[in-house]
């Protein structure tokens, strides 16, 4: 994320909430957003005005970081997925209610876990093809 990215992520912003962009902010943005697309952080601003949860909460860095890093899976079908893999994998309790999103680091949890079983499973594949060559 550049300064000029970030700039326009807070145009955005301001046009929901009314914050003044400055220099200092969109740098200390771009550095907090450092690795993020711009258009997976500008989803993650809208999301965050469109969420009942939310939509009254002034915007922070923190807020888009959270969303862009949960992997913006706010729709009833993926959050329902998202806690039933996380229950069968005790990230969450047995009694989180299904319709309720992770939490930030649950989902962190969760990314982290399908990402291990991922490449698990290319190994396994690679293996096979190797073993079978």
């Amino acid at each position: 994320m550049n300064t000029s990215d970030a700039a326009k992520l807070l145009t955005v912003a301001a046009g929901f909430d009314r914050r003044q962009v400055t220099d200092v902010t969109a740098t200390a943005w771009a550095a907090a957003l450092d690795g993020h697309s711009y258009a997976e952080c500008e989803r993650a601003i809208i999301a965050h005005h469109r969420d009942p949860a939310t939509r009254t909460t002034y915007l922070t860095v923190g807020h888009v970081l959270d969303r862009v890093e949960a992997g913006d899976r706010t729709s009833t079908a993926d959050v329902e997925a998202d806690v039933r893999s996380a229950k069968a994998r005790g990230i969450i309790p047995a009694d989180w209610p299904r319709r309720q999103p992770l939490e930030p680091e649950a989902a962190y949890r969760l990314q982290a876990a399908r990402d291990r079983d991922k490449a698990e499973a290319i190994r396994h594949t690679t293996g096979a093809i190797e073993a079978g060559a």
